[in-house]
């Protein structure tokens, strides 16, 4: 016959009766007149006496109280029966200052918020007008005619615009003293700041021209001196000869 256990979990801890033998035993009136019960001891405590007001009325402590008074009175220290003070956090300035502290700084928040989508518009903007360019539909448009300078630094070949009043110029060249110069490429720079453009293989026309059609609008205020090189038969990239300089002024 084989014997069988039956194992039993362990029975859980019973909780301490909270009576009468309880609290003398623990001292629990004493440590709570004390201050020295934790929170819930206390309220258990408090909760115990509500259901039996007869043991307070058993330890006299209403007369207890009485004659404490009446023993700090003649010490001359009476008893402060006034709530204790707060802590300086827990004050309503301090709350009152915290919450203005609050709103200042989501103000502040959103204002800094605007400021930002703002320049996030301001620079979408720009780059658009970057993507789109500066220039604007010409309101007139003219023909120019003109005889490069034959040195350097002259400046008599100059052509003077304004871009108060976008124009469409038709640009002709005169390159009839070139002989038998055909092909050329035309190098501008800005003064003072650096190359803005150039143009490769302009052909002369059969009017001994090199023909060229600019959007005054697209150019920036300042002085832009403009080099034509030939480039010779037979001759490489690194053999162009400089045969002629123009001066254009975008006021």
């Amino acid at each position: 016959m084989n014997a069988r256990t039956i194992s039993q979990g362990t029975p859980a801890p019973v909780a301490p009766r909270f009576d009468r033998k309880f609290i003398e035993d623990h001292k629990l009136v004493e440590r709570y007149l004390e201050g020295k019960l934790p929170f819930k001891g206390a309220r258990d405590l408090e909760n115990w006496c509500r259901a039996h007001p007869e043991y307070l009325a058993e330890l006299k402590l209403s007369e207890r109280t009485h004659t404490s008074l009446k023993l700090l009175e003649a010490s001359g220290k009476p008893m402060d029966l006034q709530e204790p003070e707060a802590p300086w956090w827990k004050s309503h300035y301090v709350l009152a200052g915290l919450a203005s502290l609050a709103a200042l700084s989501l103000a502040l928040f959103w204002l800094m918020f605007i400021k930002y989508e703002s320049a996030q518009n301001r620079l979408e903007d720009a780059r658009t007008r970057v993507d789109q360019g500066p220039l604007v539909q010409p309101s007139s448009t003219r023909t120019v005619v003109i005889a490069p300078d034959r040195s350097p630094g002259l400046g008599n070949a100059r052509i003077t615009v304004s871009r108060a009043a976008p124009e469409l110029i038709d640009l002709h060249i005169d390159v009839a003293y070139t002989n038998k110069l055909a092909q050329f490429d035309l190098i501008v720079d800005k003064k003072d700041q650096g190359r803005a453009l150039i143009v490769d293989n302009i052909l002369r026309d059969s009017n001994n021209e090199l023909r060229l059609t600019l959007n005054t609008s697209g150019l920036s205020a300042g002085i832009y001196t403009a080099r034509l090189e030939a480039m010779p038969p037979k001759a490489t990239q690194a053999q162009r000869l400089p045969i002629g300089w123009l001066t254009l002024e975008v006021r």
